[in-house]
């Protein structure tokens, strides 16, 4: 009777065991992000530790280019099959949150799942919104101009300092052009919508009223002068036309790295992917400032976040691997700031001593950034992403001269207001 009631206990035993070796085996996270082949190859490395470490769990990577990338979320979105955990953006986290897409995390914060206590509120406040955690900043960074500083000695232009005006960005690069027969920039500083909302805030102004119910500037001939520089330096050929500027989709096609553009404008957590596939030395410098400007331009973003979607099946686990993101050192130590200064004090300190020159710049340059910065604007309103497109398209349209910028001013206030006021 004993030794048939010792064999029903150890078989229950080992039954209980294996049930829990299956369990741990049927943990299949999906892991999505958008990035460069060396941000490919660092969150790859990464992920295979934080499996060595959570035996049972297997992570499935999707990956692909930022072009691409937004279309495959939202078809995921559409049919509920969001990824666990999925990169994210300021730019479209409340347009998911309003859709009830994502994860709030503070519970997992306030039971320790999820640990902050390295972390200052400061870098955790861009992934909140009315008082939820829908997000974890994933590094900080701000516009930058990633430049070959050895292009700026052939052409003897003196590299430009923190103070410099768009007046004296228009004469550097066209003395660029006109020494080196090149590019002097892959395109105007900050691009369509980063650099004009730059110049806006120069003015006192935001893209968006602070409740993202309209514009958040009254004045259209503002618009006209950002675009007016670009047209002007585009029919010099001083900047390449807008049918050349479609074709970078990655840090390997652009026109910095390939040596057809002294100057790359981009988010100071590209300069390491950028410097990787240029491979030669890189510097960076801020953006212009307005000569009488009332406020900075320059602000300190989220680079990107990592969120959890809200029909994860894993979400702890899920949960978890934000957790290795933000505090694992060793883990840290493979992605080495790729995606932007770490938020976690603690790895800050433990990367100091491995970071190469590019790394050590980018940390430079956010400290540089924020003395030259003012506070960040709320997240974009839920229609952000077609008034992307629509500026897009009106940014294409005034470099092809099929509309003037004041006409293209008109037609974005119309049209933008239009969209957030359907919101």
């Amino acid at each position: 009777m004993k030794r048939a009631l010792w064999v029903t206990l150890i078989a229950a035993l080992l039954l209980s065991s294996w049930s829990m070796i299956c369990s741990a085996e049927t943990i299949e996270l999906r892991i999505a992000w958008w990035g460069s082949q060396d941000r490919h190859n660092r969150t790859l490395e990464a992920i295979e530790l934080f499996e060595k470490q959570n035996p049972g769990v297997t992570v499935e990577a999707e990956f692909t280019s930022w072009s691409g990338y937004w279309e495959r979320i939202a078809a995921q979105a559409a049919g509920g099959n969001l990824p666990d955990v999925f990169q994210q953006d300021m730019q479209y986290i409340d347009l998911y949150a309003k859709r009830d897409l994502m994860l709030d995390l503070n519970p997992y914060v306030e039971n320790g799942i999820l640990d902050f206590t390295n972390v200052d509120e400061s870098f955790i406040v861009g992934g909140r919104i009315d008082g939820k955690l829908y997000a974890v900043n994933l590094g900080s960074n701000s516009l930058v101009g990633i430049y070959d500083p050895e292009m700026y000695a052939k052409a003897g232009v003196p590299e430009p300092d923190p103070e410099w005006t768009w007046e004296d960005y228009m004469a550097v690069a066209r003395k660029l052009h006109s020494a080196l027969g090149i590019y002097a920039d892959g395109g105007i500083p900050g691009g369509a919508f980063h650099g004009l909302q730059h110049y806006l805030r120069q003015y006192g102004y935001a893209v968006y009223a602070k409740d993202g119910s309209g514009l958040g500037y009254d004045d259209d001939e503002l618009f006209a002068k950002f675009f007016e520089m670009d047209l002007q330096l585009t029919k010099e050929g001083v900047l390449p036309g807008m049918a050349e500027r479609r074709e970078v989709l990655s840090p390997e096609e652009e026109l910095l790295v390939t040596s057809r553009a002294a100057t790359a404008w981009a988010h100071s957590n590209q300069a390491v992917a950028m410097s990787a596939v240029a491979d030669r030395p890189l510097a960076m410098r801020l953006m212009p400032k307005h000569k009488n400007q009332v406020k900075e331009g320059h602000y300190i973003k989220p680079s990107q976040f990592f969120s959890v979607a809200k029909t994860s099946e894993h979400k702890e686990m899920a949960v978890k691997f934000l957790d290795f993101i933000t505090n694992d050192i060793e883990g840290n130590k493979i992605l080495m700031a790729e995606r932007g200064v770490p938020i976690s004090s603690e790895v800050r300190a433990a990367l100091q001593p491995y970071l190469n020159d590019i790394q050590k710049q980018t940390f430079d340059y956010v400290g540089l950034v924020a003395e030259h910065a003012s506070p960040i604007e709320p997240p974009e309103p839920a229609g952000h992403p077609e008034i992307i497109r629509l500026l897009d398209d009106l940014h294409e349209q005034i470099l092809f001269g099929v509309m003037t910028p004041m006409e293209a001013a008109k037609e974005f206030r119309q049209e933008a207001t239009r969209i957030l006021e359907r919101q």
